[in-house]
């Protein structure tokens, strides 16, 4: 019969895959190397798992280790709040909110709406869309500033704006010159597709429903940020929301208007029956209102 794992196998291995190596997880843990092989080996007995392979002096994970991270990742989201708020109240810092966006607002919108308080400690998490909400909804994080998703049990969700479907292109592009880019001019171009996990790609499936056929995705990356980033390096073209040019140096790349009805909706989510407090109310609104300015930049792309 397996054996449970407790908490220093838990701490052992995710130090592990961290630092990728006895050496680093024993410098993060401040225990010698032999507890974290000692640790290491009882968690690998108990599950009958082979959780690490060697090579050059790595530990590399392996699927059954990467996936047992990226849960130990979501329980430890929560333990390095208590330690924040820990802190915070030896510094007399008695209230702590926790906030959690997607990464492209994330980076565009909320360095713009944070306002700084003494008496307050903001801690912010940057996760998929799926991911925003359901941190909400399980009480890890106090407001949730995303792509909307479907209803979540439990958390309120409130439209904090709609922006067009830009296209974004590489420097020098033949279609740069363009005013607007149309569906049929990238059916030969490389695209940089985005996940069916954050429903954009249904967007662009639904942007060349008139044309004979998809362009062809030689590369799928969630993260809109980390797709604008290949596009400035010249690998394709990628569809998304104004958000990640307000990130981009415009020498990088070019951002069009894209010729389509898509639109994309940005929400705040908050769970349902907590207590409201007026500073999320306050960003909430500043969100809202930086949302409409990167609406009123590009109300001239065409819809």
């Amino acid at each position: 019969m397996r054996r449970q794992l407790g908490f220093r196998h838990i701490e052992t291995i995710h130090a592990i895959v961290l630092t990728g190596s006895v050496t680093g997880a024993a410098t993060r843990l401040h225990v010698t190397q032999p507890a974290v092989s000692n640790v290491l080996r009882d968690a690998e007995e108990r599950l009958e798992l082979t959780l690490f392979e060697r090579r050059g002096g790595r530990l590399i994970p392996t699927a059954h280790a990467e996936a047992l991270f990226t849960e130990i990742e979501r329980s430890f989201i929560g333990l390095e709040s208590i330690n924040s708020f820990a802190s915070g109240l030896h510094k007399d810092q008695h209230r702590m909110l926790s906030v959690v966006c997607t990464p492209a607002f994330c980076a565009a919108i909320l360095p713009s709406i944070t306002g700084r308080s003494p008496q307050t400690l903001l801690t912010v998490h940057s996760r998929m869309a799926h991911h925003v909400a359901a941190l909400v909804s399980s009480g890890k994080c106090d407001l949730g500033l995303g792509l909307q998703v479907p209803a979540v049990p439990g958390v309120d969700c409130e439209v904090i704006g709609t922006l067009p479907i830009m296209c974004y292109l590489p420097r020098g592009h033949r279609l740069a010159g363009e005013a607007v880019i149309h569906p049929w001019q990238l059916l030969d171009e490389p695209m940089i597709s985005h996940s069916s996990v954050e429903g954009v790609d249904a967007l662009a499936t639904a942007a060349f429903a008139g044309c004979e056929r998809m362009p062809e995705s030689v590369i799928e990356c969630p993260a809109a940020i980390a797709a604008c980033a290949m596009v400035a390096q010249g690998l394709g073209f990628a569809l998304f929301d104004a958000l990640p040019s307000l990130i981009f140096d415009p020498a990088r790349l070019v951002v069009k208007p894209f010729q389509t009805d898509s639109k994309l909706t940005y929400c705040a989510y908050r769970l349902k029956g907590k207590t409201v407090t007026p500073e999320l109310d306050h960003m909430v609104e500043l969100a809202r209102a930086a949302m409409q300015r990167v609406q009123a930049l590009h109300s001239g792309a065409v819809s």
